[in-house]
């Protein structure tokens, strides 16, 4: 395990600008502003467990975020089976976190496509499959991340064993007339929805960040970027309901041959099972 979950050899690779005396001084101010000590005492607190899901129980626990999760039993329809979750994406980590606490306490091969930050966790490493958006040397390596996740995926499935997708690929963001909603679900993702032929489980996950990140992103996406490292630690005492449909057969996908159709399709169906309230 890492001796912390964003340490200094992470900013070192990212620029020689933060090697130093200087450098130090730099991380240690951004490491404050940005929230970063907060997630490294946040992943300090359960990365003894020895396993993605005993990690993932023990920070939710330690977070003292209440799960209520319903129609659960729909897993057992396709036990032994590949299928796919698809979630809105209301919070951009612990949305992430809980997905795997809830479906891989049913399927020990729960694996989920995420992205840099997730991914940095290398405790939960078994239950992720990795793409990287932000590659820091060129885009054919950023494009080469992203096929060979995209890949992974379909092996993955095609061995037999459930995958988790965030369609939106990235966090909800509010709307002034409205509340936070994800953005259109990518034809990327869809297209691999679609390539899988397996069925799908659409997973809706209650609630959003805070108000103040959702102000933020009205002025401007990257400063509701800067703050979202915060937001993994103000969630304690909030409930949040997790809850699953009815698995979409691949005959019914195969009804959709227009992939915006589709993806209106299956971000529909999931936010349908939005309570008030919620």
């Amino acid at each position: 395990m890492k001796r912390k979950l964003i340490g200094k050899e992470d900013f070192w690779n990212v620029h020689p600008a933060f090697k130093g005396v200087f450098g130090n001084l730099l991380i240690k101010m951004i490491s404050s502003i940005g929230g970063i000590n907060k997630v490294n005492a946040v992943y300090d607190g359960s990365k003894h467990e020895p396993t993605g899901l005993g990690f993932t129980i023990d920070l939710l626990d330690r977070q003292a975020i209440i799960r209520e999760v319903e129609n659960i039993e729909t897993l057992d329809e396709l036990q032994g089976q590949p299928f796919i979750t698809v979630s809105n994406h209301p919070y951009g980590h612990i949305d992430g976190i809980m997905a795997i606490s809830v479906v891989a306490a049913k399927r020990l091969d729960y694996k989920m496509m995420v992205n840099w930050m997730l991914n940095h966790v290398d405790i939960m490493s078994e239950h992720f499959i990795g793409v990287n958006p932000y590659n820091k040397d060129t885009k054919m390596a950023t494009l080469h991340s992203s096929v060979s996740g995209i890949k992974q995926c379909l092996e993955h499935l095609h061995d037999g064993h459930p995958l988790g997708l965030f369609p939106a690929g990235s966090v909800s963001f509010p709307h002034w007339n409205r509340k936070p909603e994800d953005r259109e679900w990518q034809p990327t993702v869809l297209k691999l929805i679609k390539k899988a032929k397996v069925p799908v489980i659409p997973m809706y996950i209650s609630g959003n960040n805070s108000k103040f990140y959702q102000f933020l992103g009205l002025i401007n996406w990257r400063i509701r970027m800067f703050r979202l490292l915060h937001e993994v630690t103000n969630k304690r005492g909030k409930t949040v309901h997790i809850r699953f449909g009815k698995p979409i057969s691949v005959e019914e996908q195969s009804k959709f041959n227009d992939i915006e159709a589709f993806g209106k399709f299956l971000k529909e169906t999931t936010y349908a099972l939005k309570c008030k309230g919620d």
